[in-house]
């Protein structure tokens, strides 16, 4: 058995663990995410908590642990023996922590029908799946921002109406699911889905300490509990025991803490001032307020336990704020011995600097102005069996025990198991197999494979011409915008997304392969231009990245989108031709079958002249321009698509445009 490291053995962090315990106090308080890099002991503090959570009273035989004092939070078999008049049988037990894992199943988070009773029997009866198991505890997700997204619709049903119902494999049924949702996830990784972002009351970014000191002290401690985990664990049992007592108390004091309406009222017209959004700020704080006062030992809630409960509750609902900027005096200044000062981390990615080191340029001009992408504007034909438009997540279905179960198919080897499908096909031969009793006959050839549908794990690479050929006003700021939807697109689709960018005499990844959109649009916002146009070298620094990412993830599907006005000047070989360099990184990309796009940032845009020459020929030299940029994305096996035609539902010419603005 895996010997937890103590929760009062954590060096500082006192935001993090303080958090933890207001939602141990107060299980109405909907969940908290920890967010930060990784070595921050997230994953360490959340096991922890296990060993100093209070105990409760539960019904001794029930699989859902149910109250045995609240009929109205009892599961059907609950209710109906306390309603009979029967004798629950009352046992105290102390909270868990109950991990879901990444890769569970849909079948393991839910439930599913008992196999063993159904194939003995021939009765669809439910056997219960972590939902069930967390009801009354903590359900603990790590790297909740990785979840696939139906295991996340399903945590959003539970979380919303406090049960688990499920309607599959002949099995109707529901039962109790109120649990405290604690999830750690690293940003780098990528947002969390909005929807069960807000569905997390509190919200603390954890950092790394920068006090010598103390990092020297964290060294030192983890050492010393790898050595002796039960002595190290001994050296800190009165400090767990004093703290599960004053957990208990708070507990207890919980339901006689007030809250002023004053403070009600101050409470909501910050969250008003602040324009968070929706209502469960205001209801958060007010849930927060109070496990805090119950917590430091108060029997109302006080001004600093509600500035503590909007420094927690406030920055991941409020836009356009750094992130942990309220009541951040009250951690450093209240009761508790866990308090901790306000930190000012800044959940902001300032982008990557490589892009002004990678040889000087002018910046795009300021501003993040961005249009609504036409979904039907990129449609890779090399990939319309996999995906219908730019970016989009689409079910495929796989032969993986993971992802959601759609329909039952007949296989030779069968390893996972579809028992609704199985036991409909044995059904009608129970006859002609001499069934006896209520046992059900079944045979290999009933047998039936579920066929699961998950997300397709997709990867959108831009590559971006930085050069001094895109300078031109108009040119410049076009691209900036349709590449900023288009990774706004990628957002929402939940795809990761890579930056390339060429300029100068060669290429770099401005933006390494990441879900964390924000970095991407913040590295493009501060990218700057000039110089020559390398376009083989942006190619070729797109087709390694492609391959060094397929050979990590063999599921993957890639899409690489050029923005370029297809001029290229910098030969990629030794004593090469830039043209024919160009055509030949290009190639690439079609010999691999790897689905891309070429948008012609120039055409009908760059409306500079071409020198002193005549209109006639300016307009000869932007034909022959259009037609050798066709010909360059159909080496490269890509759809062509001109910059201006990607919004189709804006106006572009309609806009008033200037040099330097968006």
């Amino acid at each position: 058995m895996e010997v937890s490291y103590p929760f009062t053995g954590i060096v500082d962090q006192r935001a993090m663990k303080r958090a933890l315990l207001i939602n141990a106090v107060n299980p109405d308080v909907s969940g908290v995410l920890l967010r930060g890099e990784r070595g921050t002991a997230k994953s360490t503090a959340v096991r922890a908590l296990a060993a100093v959570l209070p105990e409760i009273a539960v019904v001794a035989d029930c699989p859902y642990g149910c109250p045995p004092a609240d009929p109205d939070r009892m599961c059907s078999d609950c209710q109906q023996r306390h309603a009979a008049g029967d004798d629950l049988p009352v046992e105290r037990r102390r909270m868990r922590v109950v991990d879901l894992p990444l890769n569970a199943s849909e079948d393991r988070v839910v439930g599913s029908i008992d196999l063993q009773r159904a194939v003995e029997s021939g009765e669809a009866t439910f056997e219960p799946g972590i939902l069930a198991d967390a009801n009354r505890n903590v359900l603990y997700v790590d790297e909740v921002n990785l979840l696939d997204d139906h295991i996340v619709d399903v945590l959003l049903d539970a979380a919303a109406m406090g049960e688990n119902i499920v309607e599959r494999e002949g099995v109707s049924f529901r039962h109790p699911s109120e649990f405290v949702l604690v999830g750690t996830m690293n940003p780098e990784e990528g947002d969390l889905r909005p929807q069960l972002l807000d569905r997390f009351d509190i919200v603390v970014d954890v950092g790394a300490s920068d006090d010598p000191g103390e990092r020297v002290e964290i060294a030192e401690r983890r050492e010393a509990f790898d050595a002796d985990p039960e002595a190290f664990r001994a050296a800190y049992a009165d400090e767990q025991r004093a703290l599960r007592e004053r957990l208990r108390a708070a507990r207890e004091r919980l339901g006689g803490v007030e809250m002023a309406e004053d403070r009600q009222r101050d409470a909501s017209y910050e969250a008003l001032r602040q324009r968070a959004h929706g209502m469960r700020a205001d209801i958060a704080v007010s849930r927060i307020a109070r496990a805090i006062a119950a917590l430091d030992g108060e029997d109302e809630v006080t001004e600093s336990s509600v500035a503590e409960a909007q420094y927690f509750a406030f920055p991941h609902r409020v836009e356009g704020v750094a992130e942990m900027t309220f009541g951040e005096a009250a951690l450093s200044t209240g009761n508790d011995g866990d308090a901790e000062e306000g930190e000012d981390d800044d959940d902001e990615s300032e982008g990557d600097d490589s892009a002004d080191q990678q040889g000087g340029g002018i910046p795009i001009a300021e501003g993040e102005a961005s249009y609504t992408v036409d979904r039907t504007a990129i449609d890779p034909e090399k990939d319309r069996t996999m995906r219908s438009a730019l970016a989009r997540r689409t079910p495929s279905r796989v032969d993986v025990r993971s992802g959601r179960y759609v329909r039952s198919r007949i296989r030779e080897d069968v390893d996972d198991v579809a028992i609704d499908a199985t036991l409909r096909a044995a059904a009608p031969h129970q006859r002609q197999r001499g069934r006896e009793g209520d046992e059900l006959v079944i045979e290999p050839r009933d047998l039936r494979q579920k066929l699961r549908e998950r997300t397709a794990r997709a990867l959108v690479v831009f590559v971006v011409d930085a050069s001094g050929s895109v300078m031109s006003g108009r040119q410049m700021m076009e691209t900036k915008r349709g590449l900023l939807s288009l990774i706004e697109d990628a957002y929402r689709a939940r795809n990761r997304v890579a930056v390339v960018v060429f300029r100068g005499e060669g290429a770099f990844t401005l933006v390494e392969p990441t879900r964390n959109h924000r970095q991407a649009r913040d590295a493009v916002s501060g990218l700057t231009v000039g110089g020559n146009t390398p376009l083989a070298h942006g190619l070729v620094e797109a087709y390694q990245l492609v391959q060094r990412e397929q050979r990590r993830d063999q599921e993957l599907y890639p899409l690489v989108v050029v923005l370029s006005d297809g001029q290229s000047n910098v030969e990629y070989r030794e004593d090469g031709d830039a043209k024919e360099d160009t055509f030949r990184a290009a190639a690439m990309f079609d010999d691999d079958d790897i689905p891309s796009v070429f948008v012609d940032t120039g055409h009908k845009i760059d409306t500079t002249p071409d020198e002193i020459w005549t209109d006639r020929k300016a307009r000869r030299m932007k034909r022959k321009r259009h037609e050798r940029n066709r010909e360059f994305a159909a080496a490269m096996g890509a759809d062509y698509l001109p910059l201006i035609d990607l919004p189709r539902d804006v106006d572009l010419e309609a806009l008033d445009w200037e040099e330097g603005t968006a």
